[in-house]
């Protein structure tokens, strides 16, 4: 049995767009993603992924991914676990706590490869 691309684990076979977000700092996850589902623009998308080394990075492009995210759609936020060999100042706690600050709640967990960690967000429906 073959192992799953994160891009299976993500459960992307419904969506119909996918931003790519600072994908540059993981180019090799960004090539499992499908070139027919990625686009650019304003949106909205219904998948969003961010990569984010840092507090600054979620900081960064978590409004522009809140602009562009389709109402219904899945907001993924890539982030180095804390054993990382690179320093990071976020965790999973860290991130769904600044996400709950923006109307944005946790609702999953996938495990990228030994450095990164993804978490699956939505909008908090009120």
């Amino acid at each position: 049995m073959s192992e799953k691309t994160v891009a299976d684990r993500m459960f992307l076979r419904n969506a119909k767009s996918m931003l790519i977000m600072n994908g540059g700092v993981h180019p090799t996850v960004v090539s499992q993603f499908s070139p027919e589902l990625v686009k650019e623009g304003d949106g909205p998308f219904d998948v969003i992924m961010m990569f984010c080394m840092n507090r600054k990075d979620l900081e960064q492009y978590l409004p522009t991914a809140k602009e562009r995210l389709d109402a219904k759609g899945s907001l993924w936020i890539a982030y180095l676990k804390q054993t990382a060999s690179k320093a990071t100042d976020i965790n999973r706690d860290s991130i769904n706590d600044y996400l709950k600050q923006n109307g944005i709640t946790a609702v999953a967990m996938i495990s990228i490869d030994g450095d990164w960690s993804a978490m699956r967000a939505k909008r908090i429906e009120l």
